[in-house]
């Protein structure tokens, strides 16, 4: 199994063939399952902001019985009153008590968390053809356009190395701007269906179907599942923006505190979004450099915990 070379794979495979060969994840390893879920979520929206986030979670819905009894528990004690886990509206609190019970419970999850900061500026050109534009303009502004080409793909992408032949494939996604009414989830299914079928060696699916987390069955399992991108992009969008208003980077190559600035749910999703050795194995990648394939390049950092929990090195 290989990451396809085609499109953004032509920067990304190789970071990402050699991530995943150095830090396994056992969700490749054994049996795989029928059902493929891949959850999205994009931060970094506000104007000011220098980086986009995109994180995506994929697993196989039948290797993960013990997180499916875990999360029933979870909303009985910890979180009732359908409350969402969501980055923006963590001031409550509920949900303040509950952010560090539910990140425990995401450690059980026998799968994979992606999540990509991309310059705003210094970023791959990813404009579609007049005709295309045009098409899609009855659904989506130009700028959703754009968040769009790179949710499916970027999503696309992450299909081609994760998924086994055979396999149906769920692309789910909050109901934001992207996929906030059927017509727009219909022909976002069309655009991430052509983007899967243009990555060079696909695995050949099944089934591939594009939902939202309206389509959650009332156990909020969906719900809890795309809060973890959503967690994810939150925090590393405020970390990287902190860090460039400081004069540093993403890829800062040095040893630092992490910024006083950063809220305190910052403080605790950093540092359990770099742990290793997890079932839940977690990539954070650095999508900058320039607009053309010889010039933008694709990092996969080396950050880890120290001892003091309120720092992070690269």
């Amino acid at each position: 199994m290989g990451f396809s070379r085609s499109g953004l794979g032509v920067g990304l495979a190789g970071s990402f063939d050699t991530a995943v060969t150095r830090y396994r994840p056992q969700m490749l390893s054994g049996a795989r399952g029928q059902q493929f879920l891949m959850t999205c979520d994009i931060g970094g929206s506000l104007k000011g902001q220098a980086y986009e986030t995109y994180s995506f979670l994929m697993l196989d819905l039948d290797r993960n019985s013990r997180w499916l009894a875990g999360q029933s528990l979870f909303r009985r004690e910890v979180l009732p009153q359908r409350r969402r886990m969501c980055f923006k509206a963590m001031n409550d609190a509920l949900r303040r008590r509950a952010l560090a019970p539910f990140l425990g419970l995401a450690d059980e999850l026998d799968g994979v968390l992606v999540t990509f900061v991309v310059d705003k500026v210094d970023r791959p050109d990813l404009s579609v053809s007049t005709e295309v534009a045009e098409e899609l303009a009855t659904f989506w502004k130009p700028a959703v356009i754009d968040r769009l080409m790179w949710v499916s793909y970027l999503g696309a992408f992450l299909v081609s190395g994760f998924v086994l032949a055979g396999q149906d494939v769920m692309f789910i996604l909050d109901e934001d701007e992207v996929a906030s009414n059927v017509p727009q989830l219909t022909k976002l299914t069309e655009v991430f269906g052509r983007a899967c079928s243009n990555q060079e060696g696909m695995p050949m699916m099944r089934h591939l179907r594009c939902g939202t987390t309206k389509s959650d069955d009332g156990s909020l399992a969906l719900e809890d599942l795309n809060a973890l991108p959503d967690l994810a992009a939150g925090a590393i969008g405020e970390l990287t923006d902190v860090l460039r208003r400081q004069g540093l980077g993403p890829l800062a190559p040095i040893l630092q505190r992490l910024p006083l600035s950063v809220t305190w749910k910052t403080r605790m999703i950093m540092p359990w979004l770099m742990r290793r050795g997890r079932s839940l194995t977690r990539f954070v990648c650095v999508i900058d450099g320039g607009s053309t394939p010889s010039k933008w390049r694709a990092t996969i950092p080396e950050w880890w915990v120290v001892e003091d929990p309120t720092r992070l090195a690269t």
